[in-house]
């Protein structure tokens, strides 16, 4: 009786144990195989927190902040509708950085994609010093009526939201 229990025991428990080693060298696999790409789940998480999100007059902006602390700041932005048509807007026009004393930095566009209600691009905001600052904020102006959509980091770890 004493076999039949530690059998059925010993047969629930290996199966758990092997899925959990699968796992493990699954996840060191896909990492070695994309060249660093892929990230710790711990990290993941602290990236999402850099990724914010807004909805106004049909208009969604995404905006993910690529490089704190370096010395010319990177942003994804992401424009999503299903009523207005964004090929008119050019990213370099429409996106500043405003920093905590409200200097503002023009834009610079590193790529951009998509076309009519979806559209990306990857902003570099080149010689915007912002040693010492508290916070910065992503500003996307004047996108389908609304005058200013603002994003602001908090560059001493803590909050973040969307004005």
């Amino acid at each position: 009786m004493y076999r039949i229990i530690l059998s059925a025991v010993a047969a629930a428990l290996l199966p758990q144990a092997a899925f959990a080693q699968m796992d493990g060298q699954m996840m060191e696999h896909m990492k070695e195989h994309m060249g660093g790409q892929m990230e710790e789940k711990g990290q993941m998480r602290e990236s999402a927190a850099l990724a914010m999100e807004a909805e106004a007059a049909g208009v969604t902006a995404k905006v993910t902040y690529n490089n704190p602390g370096n010395a010319s700041p990177v942003f994804n932005v992401v424009l999503d509708t299903h009523s207005v048509e964004l090929d008119r807007y050019r990213f370099e026009d429409i996106v500043a950085l405003r920093d905590q004393t409200g200097g503002e930095h023009a834009a610079g566009l590193v790529s951009s994609k998509g076309s009519g209600h979806h559209r990306e691009a990857t902003i570099e905001f080149r010689g915007a010093d912002l040693a010492g600052s508290d916070y910065v904020e992503l500003v996307i102006k004047d996108v389908a009526g609304v005058p200013e959509r603002v994003f602001r980091f908090d560059l001493k770890g803590g909050v973040r939201k969307s004005l």
